[in-house]
C-alpha cells in the first residue's frame, strides 16, 4: 500500500494537513509520497527534501506508483478522471476557504470528499448534495498536554499567532483596541508571531512600537518555523485568535494540545473543538457566508477584548481552563485515525 498526497507544500493549511497525514501513515507502517505543482517551500522538516513536483516527474507517472491519492485541494477534472481510470482510491480534503468554481463535478468523481468540520460536512452533503462526503475531524497529532503550574497573577502571558490567519483579520480596529488594553494592564505581556506576507511589515511595526510604549511587555517574533511554534504555544497562558474564518482549526488545536487555552470567535470550525469554559472561551458573533457557503464571523472585537481583560485581571479563569484542557482530545484523535483508515482502505 502506498498513499500519494498531492498538496501545495508551503506555509499554509494544505501543507499542515499533508504533514499530519504523513505522520499518521508512518504510524501505521504505510508508505507515502508527497507531490506539489511547484517546487516546494521549506517548512524546516525532513519531508522538505522528498516532495516531488512537475519539474521532476509528471503527475501521470507519479500517480501510477500510488495505491491511493489524497488531494488537499480540488484537482482538475482530468487528473481525477485519470486516477479513476487506473483504479486508484481517490480522496479529496479541500480547504473550504479555497474553493473556486467549478468544483462540484470534480468532487463528485472522487471516492470520498473529506470534510474536516461539522459545518463543512453539512455544506458538502446538504448544499452541494455530495453522496461521497465524509466527516473526519482534524487532529494535530501532538502529545496531549496539561499544565500543572498556576498562572502568575503578576505576569499573564498572552500569545497572538499571526501565522496561518485570514488576511481579513488584519483589522485596524482590532489592533488599536488590543493596544489600548495592553497599555493599561501592566500585568499582561503579549507575544506576537508573524510570518512573512505583504501585511506583516505594517503589523510588525505596530507591535514593535507598542512594545516600546509598554516598556518591553510586547515582543514580536518573525518567521517562527513549524517546530518552534509548539514551544511558543506551550510557553504562554492564553492564546488569542480573533480569526474571521478558518479551514480546520490547526492553530487553535495546536494550542490546546500544548496545554494552552484559547479565546476565539464562536464560528466553525472552532465551535467543534473549543468547549466553553472547558478548554477556552467562545465569543458569540454574527456570521456571514461567502458565495460558496463558507461561514465568516462578523467580529465583535469589544466583546472579545472584554473577555481577554477579565482573564488577565482574574487569571483563576485560566487556571480553571487548564484543569480541563484535554477535554475530548483523545476521542477526536481516534475519530481522525479511524476515519482516514476507512477512507484510504487501510482497515
Amino acid at each position: 500500500m502506498r498513499v500519494g498526497i498531492y498538496t501545495h507544500y508551503a506555509h499554509c493549511d494544505q501543507a499542515y494537513l499533508a504533514i499530519r497525514l504523513v505522520e499518521f501513515l508512518r504510524s501505521r507502517g504505510v508508505d507515502f509520497d508527497l507531490y506539489s505543482d511547484t517546487p516546494p517551500g521549506k517548512l524546516g522538516l525532513p519531508y522538505d527534501k522528498i516532495v516531488a513536483h512537475r519539474g521532476l516527474i509528471k503527475f501521470t507517472e507519479w500517480a501510477k506508483k500510488q495505491s491511493a491519492i489524497v488531494w488537499t485541494h480540488v484537482p482538475k477534472i482530468e487528473q481525477i478522471n485519470y486516477a479513476n481510470r487506473i483504479n486508484k482510491i481517490t480522496s479529496l480534503a479541500p480547504m473550504w476557504q479555497e474553493l473556486v468554481p467549478p468544483f462540484r463535478k470534480a468532487m463528485r468523481r472522487a471516492n470520498s470528499v473529506v470534510a474536516l468540520s461539522t459545518e463543512c460536512h453539512e455544506l458538502y452533503k446538504d448544499v452541494y448534495k455530495l453522496r461521497n462526503a465524509l466527516l473526519i475531524p482534524y487532529d494535530s497529532g501532538l502529545p496531549i498536554t496539561r499544565k500543572e503550574l498556576r498562572v502568575n497573577q503578576r505576569q499573564v502571558k498572552i500569545f497572538l499567532p499571526w501565522f496561518d490567519r485570514n488576511a481579513r483579520c488584519a483589522n485596524g480596529d482590532f489592533l488599536g483596541a488590543l493596544g489600548f488594553v495592553i497599555e493599561r494592564m501592566p500585568e499582561a505581556t503579549l507575544t506576537v508571531a508573524i510570518t512573512s506576507s505583504k501585511f506583516s511589515p505594517a503589523i510588525a511595526k505596530f507591535f514593535q512600537t507598542l512594545g516600546v510604549r509598554t516598556g518591553g511587555r510586547v515582543s514580536v517574533i518573525r518567521r517562527a518555523n513549524i517546530t518552534d511554534r509548539l514551544n511558543l504555544f506551550a510557553a504562554h497562558d492564553l492564546t488569542i485568535y480573533p480569526a474571521e474564518c478558518d479551514n480546520f482549526g490547526n492553530c487553535l488545536l495546536t494550542s490546546i494540545n500544548c496545554g494552552t487555552p484559547v479565546l476565539t470567535f464562536a464560528v466553525s470550525p472552532q465551535i467543534d473543538f473549543v468547549y466553553q469554559d472547558a478548554n477556552g472561551l467562545l465569543i458569540k458573533t454574527k456570521t456571514d457566508y461567502d458565495e460558496n457557503g463558507v461561514p465568516h464571523a462578523i467580529p465583535e472585537y469589544d466583546e472579545f477584548l472584554r473577555a481577554m481583560q477579565t482573564m488577565i485581571a482574574e487569571p483563576w479563569h485560566i487556571d480553571n481552563l487548564n484543569n480541563r484542557i484535554t477535554y475530548n482530545l483523545s476521542a477526536r484523535r481516534k475519530a481522525f485515525e479511524m476515519g482516514w483508515s476507512a477512507a484510504l482502505g487501510l482497515t
